[in-house]
């Protein structure tokens, strides 16, 4: 039983945890995400920085994959919250991906 601020786990559309090169894209309620592969397991980001719309397809992990970096202009996010490090204010969504056979599933993080 799921309560109001816990999300089900939901498979993603569109990657094959087998297959794909991580970051790799995949579809989240319709929406799309970009899924990193981290020391830790996976985890997920929207898919445009909210600074400029760049794609974090691009993006890459830093602080030991603990944060991911924006290519456009190295605006820094934490992967546990999504709030920005060296940009004040801005914030992305982030969520919490596990893997089951070929199969990942997400849910949004809790924050």
């Amino acid at each position: 039983m799921t309560t109001m601020t816990e999300h089900a786990w939901q498979a993603l559309k569109g990657v094959n945890a087998e297959t794909a090169t991580f970051p790799a894209r995949a579809s989240f309620e319709g929406e799309g995400i970009v899924v990193f592969r981290t020391k830790d397991g996976y985890r997920g980001t929207q898919r445009a920085c909210p600074h400029m719309q760049a794609t974090m397809l691009n993006g890459e992990l830093t602080a030991n994959d603990t944060m991911v970096r924006c290519p456009l202009h190295v605006f820094t996010f934490k992967l546990s919250d999504g709030k920005g490090v060296n940009c004040a204010g801005f914030r992305i969504k982030v969520y919490e991906v596990r893997r089951e056979g070929e199969t990942l599933y997400a849910r949004p993080a809790a924050i």
